[in-house]
């Protein structure tokens, strides 16, 4: 059974995603979580284990594609 993902946007320069399968991409202007793209400037994943992840630099955009 798959969990749901959840995305929590506390403002501009940070977002953690809980529940995640998959890490696809790590690069400083976009990072991919299963099917979520968090795009910005100098992103760094700052913590992470098998449930949370933590997401901070400078957000400009968190798209979630189906």
């Amino acid at each position: 059974m798959k969990n749901k993902l959840k995305v929590i946007i506390y403002d501009n320069s940070r977002v953690v995603v809980k529940e995640y399968f998959i890490l696809k991409d790590i690069k400083k202007e976009e990072v991919i979580i299963d099917n979520v793209s968090i795009k910005g400037e100098d992103l760094l994943v700052k913590r992470m284990d098998d449930y949370y992840i933590e997401i901070v630099g400078k957000i400009k955009n968190v798209i979630y594609e189906e």
